[in-house]
């Protein structure tokens, strides 16, 4: 397009739909107008595409066209484009070269921002010999000189400083979303902002932590190695535009109609139910745990103390929840029809996966986006009556039939339970049919590093098809695997096997056998052999008596051939009548015989497992092994096909069953565990049983969710600085050293819901200390001394270390989180899902309305939106102070806990941390209803809360009293007694022995004296461990 026509255009544009704005601009003095871009495209699309692929020339000649605009003064406006069409809004790991020189769109978070500093726009040099002044417009990095005057002059050019024009600029790296990259680290780009985008409201906009969209140019930056120019190139984003993505709170909009209603709200004396109801509803019970979350949210006071030191007003929650995970070979179903042992999906514990699953809910499909792995959980298998089997930790739930009836006798929905409330009798969700979307043969990738000189080569096949497959399917069932050799034996009565076979492996490996005979009673059995260690080299994974990944993963035509052949080998035909006919298949490990089962049902044939054989019973699933799989000898060829005549006759059963019961519950030693998280469905598919996770990470990124600049993070962190802050180098762009923030400095006057709490870095757990009480983050790196705010309240989610929540141990001995830190939350919940026949008949009930005929009853009673509003209000405009009556109330509380217990070895129920917690608590319960008094019913409510977590984490069943060292994981009075006594035998056997004591006569004293030897081992390991006792030879300990 021409100059003069993109001028005239932009004329015509800016006074039919921005005049008004330019004229407030101009007489407000404004720098710049926002230009919707949508309003340009509908203007002259023409115009609008060429902005897109032109922008510096295009917006240059935009800001020259207001000067043509008969305004007030002498307006120098720049233009901001805003609200580009989608296609220009680029994921920032999607960047690429073809994007350079053209406008786009960005969304990220801000991790790192430099300080804002001036940068020269426009240079005056001198001539040295006719002394012209010559300006230069600056546009690179480094300050250009003028390349030749007007007299000819190229060099010694002087620069005259004071007629220099400067801008101020800063540099931001901003970050992908955490919600887009959850699991792996996530891509950035450098951000150059300038003049009124570095004004002090854009500065608080684009600091570290806020979530920005950018519109801007992409541009490069000449890549230098050693001070010469490197083939590769830099590349930022010069900006045009940014807004917020996230509203920060004082920039929520309250409308009067807001306010009333907010008001109004805070009457209802069911708003703490309300409330209450409106944190994550599709969730059931955990009505204590969301009380407290709503109390988080509106938090308490911070104090300051006339010694000038702060008191938090923050909440911190810690939920304890199990792990629901399964083992490592249990199958999972892949949406394709694929079936791969879970723990192939990932390599390592929260890794990032996209991974297309089955989810038994007719032809929706769910995507597995995290993979998680945990060390040494205890396993619980259940069978079921076909012989189907799960392997998980205790709490890994599967979804099972509800025996009762609701009203009218009807049934009741489907429920999830945990595997360790399964009981013998009860009946679980199976599938019938695994849908098949795969139509290529899969690479085989067999790679031979052939070091041998001697011996015939092979031909190595590049897939698995028909003919591979059922060499593999006959190997498995009738063949074996040495070192040096390969071969399989055929029954005399099936010799007609053997040419196919034979013609198989020419083909496909380019081998030929030779043969041996072995007789048998009533014939010849020929035994095919292949001396290869080639061929025996690549089928060395036939050895392992389960079918192989290849089969699993190939299309149903592939599969097909396997089984046909596997059954040739050691499946059999039966029909002798009702009750004694089937199709067999018989082999050593039942795992085999799951593998086969779960493979038959590509097909819907549904078989059993009897002992050591699987059964196919059902007449539609002959008919359907007849029609699909069948045999390859002559022999069983016949058979079935007068099975299949005598099955015709019968009565088939048209609506297949899809509960089977629980026949078989066994314990296993603890292993290493895996589960996949699907967002939105929560459930998947393992061993043909229907499987789900647990709602502990479903619940904290709800309430993430719910208040300005929450964020849903991992113990692992989403950034280099971690959960923290950290200082990094970064001279290209920022300079030099410059702080990079964490997750709980991006959470500040936020919440900070950190899911695996258990395994944040041992570095971000020091700094944690300081972050969770002074909640400021102090660092002190390459000269660089700062101290950050973090007032953020964390939510935390931690997994017990045994894979179960034992009620009798100490918090400290079943979550891996030093005492110091667990001291500091001022609630803590185990999620629990203890059976209980009121509660889950209201599970029940609620599944029903969500699933049937009443869905708009679940749904959040006060919508999210407003629930940030009201938490906004309350917090801006409500700081209640402690009445004498609460006061009272939580004193007595706290004195006649205290009271009950006495003596300098007594255990003490309750601390002045939980005393403060206590106030807290109730000073938020206050702002729920927007009072400035803190009354006797909002102490009553904290009150109970701390109850609840007590009685969850405190009480001590030795002593049957609540002892707090047990819920901030000190040493329990139990355990002082206990070690008191084992230091007094200790102190007695030196005083007589000497200081080399035998260990065998401090157990043997000790347990004279009322302690068990498992807590004497444990005790004296302890000792060592801190130094107190020292073994100098096995067997003998001294006391330090």
């Amino acid at each position: 397009m021409e100059k003069e026509n993109i001028i005239e255009k932009f004329v015509e544009f800016l006074r039919e739909e921005y005049y008004n704005e330019l004229v407030t601009a101009v007489n407000e003095g404004k720098r710049s107008i926002n230009i919707d871009f949508s309003l340009l495209d509908a203007f002259d699309p023409e115009l609008a595409d060429y902005l897109l692929e032109n922008p510096e020339e295009v917006l240059e000649l935009a800001e020259e066209s207001i000067k043509q605009i008969d305004l007030p003064g002498e307006p120098k406006l720049r233009i901001r484009i805003f609200n580009l069409p989608e296609s220009r809004e680029i994921r920032i790991r999607n960047i690429r070269a073809e994007h350079i020189g053209k406008l786009i769109a960005v969304d990220g978070i801000v991790k790192r921002a430099s300080e804002i500093r001036p940068e020269v726009s426009e240079v005056v040099f001198a001539c040295p010999e006719c002394g012209r002044e010559l300006t230069v417009i600056q546009t690179e990095r480094i300050i250009q000189a003028p390349i030749e005057c007007e007299c000819g002059n190229r060099k010694g050019f002087k620069l005259l400083k004071n007629k220099q024009k400067l801008y101020d600029a800063r540099w931001i790296a901003i970050e992908e979303p955490f919600e887009i990259v959850s699991g792996e680290r996530p891509s950035e780009i450098m951000v150059f902002l300038k003049e009124d985008l570095t004004s002090p409201k854009m500065q608080n906009k684009t600091d570290p932590g806020n979530r920005i969209k950018v519109v801007g140019i992409l541009k490069e930056l000449p890549k230098r190695v050693k001070g010469t120019r490197s083939r590769q190139v830099e590349i930022y984003i010069e900006a045009n535009s940014v807004e917020s993505i996230e509203v920060e709170w004082e920039e929520l909009e309250i409308t009067p109609e807001d306010e009333k209603k907010i008001l109004e709200l805070a009457k209802d004396p069911e708003i703490y139910d309300k409330l209450v109801r409106s944190i994550g509803p599709s969730l059931y019970g955990l009505e204590e745990v969301k009380e407290a979350i709503v109390l988080q949210l509106f938090g308490g006071e911070a104090h300051i103390q006339r010694d000038k030191s702060r008191v938090r007003g923050d909440i911190h929650i810690l939920l304890v929840g199990d792990p629901s995970c399964l083992a490592g070979d249990e199958r999972v179903i892949l949406a394709n029809g694929s079936i791969v042992k879970i723990s192939s999906l990932g390599s390592h514990h929260l890794q990032k996966i996209n991974v297309p699953v089955y989810l038994a809910k007719g032809y929706k499909r769910g995507i597995a986006k995290v993979f998680h792995k945990y060390e040494f959980h205890p396993i619980i298998e259940i069978v079921t009556e076909s012989g189907k089997s799960i392997k998980g930790t205790f709490n890994q739930p599967v979804l099972a039939k509800e025996s009762r009836k609701g009203a009218f006798g009807k049934p009741l929905p489907a429920i999830w339970k945990r595997l360790d409330e399964i009981k013998i009798g009860d009946k679980v969700r199976t599938i019938n049919w695994i849908p098949c979307s795969i139509y290529k043969y899969i690479e085989t990738k067999w790679d031979i590093e052939d070091n041998f000189r001697r011996g015939k080569k092979i031909k190595i096949p590049k897939v698995v098809d028909e003919k591979l497959a059922s060499i593999l399917g006959y190997l498995l069932a009738d063949g074996y695997v040495q070192k040096y050799r390969v071969g399989c034996t055929f029954n005399y009565e099936e010799l007609d096997l053997l040419p196919k076979m034979k013609e198989f492996f020419k083909e496909i490996f380019d081998i030929e056998p030779r043969f041996e005979k072995h007789k048998e009673k009533n014939g010849v059995n020929i035994e095919m052999v292949f001396n290869s260690f080639r061929l025996a080299k690549i089928l060395q994974f036939i050895k392992i008596k389960r079918i192989p990944d290849l089969i699993l993963q190939s299309k149903n035509s592939v599969v097909a051939h396997f089984l046909s052949w596997l059954y040739d080998g050691d499946g059999s035909v039966i029909s002798k009548g009702r009750g004694r006919r089937g199709i067999l298949y018989k082999a050593k490990d039942v795992e085999l015989l799951r593998d086969v089962q779960i493979l038959l049902l590509r097909f819907g044939i549904r078989s059993r497992i009897y002992e050591n054989n699987l059964t196919i019973r059902e007449a539609n699933s002959i008919m359907k092994f007849a029609k699909h799989i069948g045999f390859n000898s002559k022999k069983k060829k016949e058979k079935l096909e007068k099975l299949v005549e005598e099955v015709k006759k019968l009565k088939r059963r048209k609506h297949y069953k899809r509960w089977e019961k629980v026949v078989k519950i066994i314990y296993h030693p603890p292993e290493t565990v895996y589960d996949i998280e699907v967002p939105n469905h929560y459930r998947f598919v393992a061993n043909g049983i229907v499987c789900h996770n647990t709602a502990k990470s479903a619940l904290m990124k709800v309430v993430s969710s719910l208040i300005p600049r929450g964020r849903y993070v991992s113990g692992k962190g989403v950034t280099a600085a971690g959960l923290t802050a950290t200082v990094v180098r970064d001279e290209e762009f920022l300079g030099g050293w410059v702080l990079e923030a964490g997750a709980l400095v991006m959470c500040n006057r936020s919440l900070c819901a950190i899911d695996e709490f258990e395994k944040v870095e041992k570095t971000d757990q020091i700094a944690l200390h300081e972050a969770m009480e002074q909640q400021t983050i102090s660092i002190a790196k390459a000269n660089i001394v700062a101290t950050l705010p973090a007032r953020t309240s964390i939510l935390a989610g931690g997994n017990p270390k045994l894979g179960r929540f034992d009620p009798y141990l100490p918090i400290k001995e079943q979550i891996d989180v030093p005492e110091t830190i667990l001291a500091r939350f001022d609630l803590k919940f185990a999620l629990r899902d203890i059976p209980n026949p009121e509660l889950d008949a209201k599970i029940a009930d609620h599944i029903l309305k969500a699933r049937h005929y009443e869905e708009e009853e679940i749904k959040p009673e006060i919508d999210p939106e407003f629930i940030k509003k009201y938490v906004a209000y309350a917090r801006k405009n409500c700081h209640p102070k402690l009445t004498r009556e609460a006061g009272e109330a939580i004193k007595d509380f706290f004195v006649k806990l205290r009271e009950k217990v006495s003596g300098e070895e007594a255990p003490v129920p309750i601390t002045l941390r939980q005393y403060e917690a206590l106030i807290r608590l109730a000073e938020a319960s206050a702002k729920i209803q927007l009072r400035n008094e803190v009354i006797k019913e909002d102490a009553i409510r904290a009150i109970n809360l701390m109850k609840a977590s007590l009685r969850q984490f405190g009480f001590d069943p030795e002593i049957g009293k609540i002892d707090i060292d047990r819920v901030e994981g000190h040493v329990t009075a139990a355990q002082r007694s206990k070690i008191r006594i084992l230091l007094d035998v200790i102190e007695e056997l030196t005083s007589t022995l000497g200081k080399n004591i035998p260990k065998e006569d401090i157990v043997k004293m000790a347990k004279s004296r009322g302690l068990k030897e498992f807590d004497i081992e444990k005790m004296l390991n302890e000792l060592k461990s801190n130094g107190t006792l020292f073994e100098p030879r096995p067997g003998i300990l001294q006391k330090m």
